[in-house]
């Protein structure tokens, strides 16, 4: 097995997820995405898509929703040579002011071309994102 950095690979990929959020680089941002990604603990929706994420980001982007973005990241674990699983919480400040903070689990692949995308994302609730150690830092 090949030997990886998973806590560098994690962060390489949430630093690339900030800067294109935040230029409105959708190509850039959605192929840190895979197509096959499932998005769990969204109120409203079982279950969000690829498509989903792409015509929300589009809204947000044509609306100027999104003013910063960034993520502490806690427990990172290489699950093998092409998967990682860490914890993060994810900080979003939108075109209000407003700070949003979810606790995530997000698993991350390399795909057959090499790039590494988030296959699996779930908001936390609040039980998970306590035994996960992320807190509320307020």
């Amino acid at each position: 097995m090949e030997t990886i950095n998973a806590g560098e690979i994690a962060e390489a990929w949430a630093l690339a997820c900030c800067e294109t959020l935040e230029k409105h680089d959708l190509e850039g941002h959605m192929n840190l995405i895979s197509r096959k990604v499932q998005v769990f603990g969204l109120a409203d929706h079982d279950v969000v898509d690829y498509n989903f994420w792409l015509k929300q980001l589009e809204e947000q982007f044509a609306s100027g929703f999104v003013t910063s973005l960034s993520y502490y990241l806690n427990s990172v674990k290489a699950e093998s040579d092409s998967l990682i699983k860490f914890t993060a919480m994810e900080y979003l400040t939108d075109n209000t002011g407003e700070k949003h903070e979810n606790p995530l689990l997000i698993v991350l692949a390399k795909e057959e071309d090499g790039v590494w995308r988030a296959v699996e994302e779930k908001i936390l609730d609040k039980e998970e994102a306590q035994t996960a150690g992320l807190i509320n830092l307020h």
